[in-house]
């Protein structure tokens, strides 16, 4: 057996399916042949999709081993429905969250009932699924499979004395109980709802600390040239910051006590969670929008922090309630200003973080994910 992956998302280029596209062709070296076509950015990835059916075509003529064909995500795939026919191999992919809900009604009635014709699908997270399966994708065909975490992490945690430099370039006072959030300003992150109804009830000297690039969102020139509808639909495709208008007012009406890092080196990021009392996953629901799985909460258990995450969508698959952390109801800002006040108020043990951290090793790894990978296309070529 030997795979070809092919993904659009691959470092340089940072994020959660960058992480999850370098990962999973890196753990799968350790068990067999593999093979990528990967957009590294040095072009443009128009160019890249245009060029992607002759390059195919040249690493199965240098290749012809390969007999089954990885896809990244559900944009991939919306793209290279062709990739199966044209190859005559097995082709699979991943499918994150938001590429299953996104709510374009084309894209739901036309494009996603399509990607039955694949071999098989894989779903980050439970709630991944079932939102499938909602959309007409054959049950049969989807396996869940978690993504991992990095272990290092645990490793570097152990040496969390507060750098003192990092502070004070952040402005964070040195005495103040720092509770993290991290990622990218999106309206169902839930930064800007945490904010507006957590964030003024806290003891004064807790500091919440938004870790991620300061961008822009606003009227772009090109809004005007296409309906109405379409321009949040375009914003959750790209990505693009839908939540920072409202940060930018917060950040401004909380000086001092909600600051916003902009974009720091993995290192800083590690010192700073270390750091941390507790690190935060408030998502919120957004139609046509969803959390595929919660990577980023699984690696602040590792680098040392406590984690308050909402009960919802894939968010669950990570963190376990009272095994590596704790979930809460989203939105429900009563629940989450008691449990938050009474925990700083009253801090667990060291040993309890332990055992957080315990749970997650046993639980997350890339390599698990990568044998679980491995298994799933030994079944799929055998069926």
């Amino acid at each position: 057996m030997a795979v070809l992956f092919i993904t659009h998302k691959f470092p340089p280029a940072t994020g959660g399916m960058e992480k999850f596209s370098y990962e999973l062709y890196r753990s799968m070296q350790q068990n067999m042949p593999v093979h990528i076509i990967a957009y590294e950015g040095k072009s443009s990835r128009i160019l890249w999709f245009l060029q992607l059916k002759k390059n195919i075509r040249t690493m199965l003529d240098l290749h012809p081993e390969i007999n089954i064909i990885h896809l990244n995500d559900g944009l991939m795939v919306s793209f290279g429905l062709w990739i199966k026919k044209f190859t005559g191999r097995k082709v699979v992919a991943t499918l994150h969250g938001l590429d299953i809900v996104f709510p374009l009604p084309y894209f739901q009635r036309k494009i996603l009932p399509k990607f039955n014709r694949l071999d098989g699908i894989a779903c980050v997270s439970k709630a991944g699924r079932e939102a499938a399966i909602q959309r007409g994708i054959d049950p049969d065909k989807i396996v869940v499979i978690n993504n991992g975490v990095d272990h290092e992490l645990t490793r570097s945690a152990k040496s969390m004395a507060l750098d003192e430099k990092l502070y004070s370039r952040l402005n964070i006072p040195r005495d103040a109980f720092v509770i993290t959030a991290m990622g990218r300003a999106v309206k169902r992150k839930g930064f800007s709802w945490f904010v507006a109804n957590v964030l003024p009830h806290m003891p004064s000297h807790v500091v919440f600390v938004l870790i991620g690039p300061v961008t822009s969102y606003g009227k772009k020139w090109w809004h005007p040239m296409i309906p109405s509808g379409w321009v949040e639909k375009m914003a959750l495709m790209m990505g693009s910051a839908t939540d920072e208008e409202a940060l930018k007012e917060y950040a401004n009406q909380y000086p001092g006590r909600f600051i916003r890092t902009g974009y720091l080196p993995f290192t800083d990021i590690e010192k700073l969670l270390q750091s941390s009392g507790v690190f935060v996953m408030p998502n919120v629901s957004v139609q046509g929008d969803m959390e595929g799985f919660g990577l980023v909460a699984l690696e602040a258990v590792l680098c040392g922090c406590f984690v308050f995450a909402a009960n919802q969508e894939g968010i669950t698959d990570a963190i376990y309630d009272n095994k590596n952390g704790f979930l809460l109801p989203a939105e429900n800002a009563n629940a989450w200003i008691e449990t938050l006040t009474t925990f700083i108020q009253n801090p667990p043990d060291d040993g309890l973080l332990e055992r957080f951290q315990e749970f997650t090793l046993k639980q997350f790894s890339w390599d698990q994910m990568a044998g679980a990978y491995h298994q799933w296309f030994h079944s799929i070529l055998a069926s």
